[in-house]
């Protein structure tokens, strides 16, 4: 019944349809028209209701629809499958359990709100619904596992790129997983693997991007970290537009990285790379060490020189604790 009443408001958008009419084109009582209307107000609808005149549609919901996304890909046909939550525990979760019975290569999982999102290091990522991008990819890739961990900086360039070319913003990116935006950190990426001793049987690379969030609404010892595509541009965007753009762009990174490596899409993110250049604390396993960041090489490592070393080491996985800004 709510989406019959949607379509009736939509057909008459902006102007005002009777509760009566309403009630006779859906078969219900007008007590019962005006509980479907509370009804999409909690989902975020804009409805005005004005006595003697009806109900007329202000505004939609920032939902993200499968019919409506494909309609904006480019790439339809690399992503095989979709399955939206309006709450998850954790989209990363949910595409695990996919991937345990069978799913296929390319399939998406996204959520409008999660209760546990994660990031690296088993940290929190805040999920509030309605405002941001919470989703995973779900990939059966043909590597070897030493291989799988570039997948990350695969995405990080693909979701950067596709930042970019919605928001006209300069994008930067924080080795492995971090892309930041004016100094602030606005997405965090998580890969999730299994592995056999030679290949790789499914990776799930979890995405939360900040998009509509207001850097207020953050817990306060995130404020002055944390950032949103609304704070920066100065204005909103489509969910939906956003999600479409980077699964096009992912689409395109992971075909070159497949079919030429990392280092074909080494150039863009070098253009990005936030460390190059600057001393930095890194954590590796329980030591904290300092030195100076290069670069990333072409397998997707940093290149750290330590203090008071003359020659570079290549660091496969640790965490960036402090950098120069």
């Amino acid at each position: 019944m709510a989406e019959q009443l949607q379509r009736i408001l939509e057909e008459c958008e902006g102007r005002f349809v009777s509760g009566q009419v309403i009630g006779r084109r859906l078969g219900m009582s007008r007590a019962a028209v005006w509980k479907q209307v509370q009804g999409l107000r909690r989902r975020g609808f804009g409805i005005e209701g004005a006595l003697g005149a009806g109900y007329r549609l202000l505004g939609r919901p920032d939902a993200i629809e499968e019919r409506e996304l494909l309609s904006l890909l480019s790439h339809p046909e690399f992503w095989k499958a979709f399955h939206f939550f309006s709450v998850t525990d954790s989209t990363n979760s949910r595409a695990v359990e996919l991937a345990g019975k069978g799913a296929p290569h390319g399939t998406v999982v996204c959520a409008d709100a999660q209760t546990a999102g994660r990031g690296r290091l088993g940290r929190r990522w805040e999920s509030p619904p309605g405002t941001n991008l919470y989703l995973s990819l779900l990939l059966r890739p043909p590597l070897d596992p030493m291989q799988g961990p570039r997948l990350t900086l695969v995405t990080a360039i693909a979701l950067a790129m596709a930042v970019d070319d919605v928001t006209a913003l300069r994008t930067a990116l924080k080795w492995p997983n971090d892309l930041y935006l004016g100094g602030r950190k606005t997405a965090g990426i998580l890969a999730e693997t299994a592995a056999d001793l030679d290949r790789l049987r499914h990776v799930v690379i979890g995405i939360g991007l900040n998009v509509n969030a207001d850097p207020f609404s953050f817990p306060e010892e995130l404020r002055d970290k944390a950032t949103s595509l609304r704070f920066a541009a100065g204005r909103a965007f489509p969910r939906a537009t956003v999600l479409a753009r980077f699964l096009d762009s992912f689409a395109e990174c992971y075909s070159t990285f497949l079919s030429l490596g990392f280092g074909a899409l080494l150039p863009e993110w070098n253009r990005r790379d936030v460390l190059k250049g600057k001393n930095v604390t890194l954590r590796l396993g329980e030591k904290e060490v300092r030195g100076n960041v290069l670069g990333v090489d072409e397998s997707g490592m940093l290149l750290l020189r330590r203090e008071g070393e003359s020659r570079a080491e290549k660091v496969a996985s640790g965490e960036i604790l402090e950098f120069e800004r």
